[in-house]
């Protein structure tokens, strides 16, 4: 066989055992049988590619099935502990690294702190690098069982080439994230922006499954939009599509990472909340944040929240005022891109209903009536994990996509 045909061989054997796989995914068991009808294949081709998936221990065989008057068909299922996955969320400040099964459920993780005199290229991919070794070894997971590493980073991503284009925060630009991790560590790399993950974790595992065209907004220290059109993530010209933290929603606002005033992080990300409840506090506001915490200089989003749920007047203005600002820069995508959900992520919506509500308000209220009040507002099932999930699901899709079986 010529190298080109037996190449075309191998793909072709790789894309029937991805589109096995995906069929019993998304489908939760089935026998052959019925994998041969969705799938198009022949039996034989489904009887030998599902063999090798059981040897692979991919696939198991879950339980004997209704019989139709001949052999009773067995069942078989996707083994979610066949292998495994490394997700990394490179946020603001902080480092984290996951193990997930193929399910995107953390079977273990550990994370660092990187503080701003830190915000060095080469120390970041040192601790990084170090972190990641960890992981793998403390979790006793053999390495031929990790089919490779998602990255979830902030910023401008070329998803096709692994290089952060742009990240404000850490100051980087065409920074080579796939070539340097695959260098020193030996998996293949996948490296997408944060929130774009986030979206495309919530699509296979999240509230957003079976829905086609939905748009995940997340609010932390930076705030971002993945944006899901037709099952497909949209990435924009220059995969800068869903900087929505950047849509200048004060004119005359504060000076923003990205050289601009007045954008919609420097109102209402976490770290700008934070700042706007210590100002006003140091200013005379009473809060209870004042009996909550030693020194309300190191007041956080978290107290915040919790303050705002025990009816801090406050913590629920800036809240409030946070999620109209968030609102307004929403109803502009609502309106351009008439989703079906938004799906909003952060701490400030987990547990404090005043911020859903006022967002959903605005939206009511600013937005093209059809798109306005068909458009779901809902919260994220995978919350804090949310960009872990979403990193390991990087790697996750690519082996219900023919690529990543081994």
């Amino acid at each position: 066989m010529s190298k080109v045909l037996k190449g075309s061989f191998e793909l072709m054997k790789q894309l029937n055992i991805a589109a096995i796989l995906k069929v019993i995914r998304d489908n939760g068991s089935l026998s052959r049988a019925d994998i041969a009808k969705l799938t198009g294949l022949t039996p034989a081709s489904v009887t030998n590619i599902t063999k090798f998936l059981l040897e692979d221990k991919y696939l198991i065989e879950s339980k004997i099935g209704e019989s139709s008057g001949g052999r009773p068909p067995i069942i078989l299922e996707i083994n979610p502990n066949a292998r495994y996955i490394i997700g990394v969320s490179i946020g603001i400040g902080n480092i984290e690294v996951v193990i997930t099964n193929l399910n995107a459920e953390v079977v273990f993780r550990k994370a660092i702190e990187v503080q701003e005199e830190r915000y060095n290229k080469e120390l970041i991919f040192n601790e990084l690098i170090k972190l990641i070794n960890e992981v793998v070894k403390e979790s006793e997971i053999e390495n031929t069982e990790i089919l490779g590493i998602g990255i979830a980073l902030h910023g401008i991503v070329n998803v096709k080439e692994g290089i952060s284009k742009y990240s404000p925060y850490y100051a980087w630009e065409n920074v080579d994230i796939k070539g340097i991790l695959e260098e020193k560590l030996n998996y293949p790399v996948y490296v997408d922006n944060d929130v774009r993950a986030m979206a495309i974790g919530e699509s296979l595992f999240g509230v957003s499954k079976g829905i086609s065209n939905f748009i995940t907004i997340s609010i932390s220290n930076g705030i971002g939009a993945g944006i899901i059109i037709n099952n497909i993530p949209y990435y924009g010209v220059d995969y800068s599509a869903g900087e929505i933290g950047h849509v200048v929603v004060e004119g005359d606002g504060d000076k923003c990472n990205c050289g601009n005033y007045g954008c919609l992080e420097t109102v209402a990300s976490n770290n700008n909340i934070v700042k706007k409840v210590i100002k006003m506090i140091k200013q005379g506001q009473s809060s209870i944040l004042i009996e909550m915490v030693k020194d309300i200089n190191e007041i956080s989003i978290t107290d915040i929240c919790k303050a705002s749920v025990l009816g801090d007047e406050l913590s629920i203005y800036i809240l409030k005022e946070s999620a109209r600002y968030i609102g307004t820069a929403v109803t502009s995508l609502i309106n351009i891109l008439n989703p079906t959900a938004i799906v909003v992520v952060g701490e400030i919506f987990e547990n404090t209903p005043y911020t859903l509500q006022t967002l959903e308000e605005i939206v009511k209220k600013r937005g093209l009536k059809l798109p306005a009040e068909n458009v779901r507002i809902i919260k994220s099932a995978l919350g804090k994990d949310a960009a872990v999930i979403g990193a390991a699901t990087l790697v996750i899709q690519e082996l219900f996509n023919g690529s990543n079986v081994k």
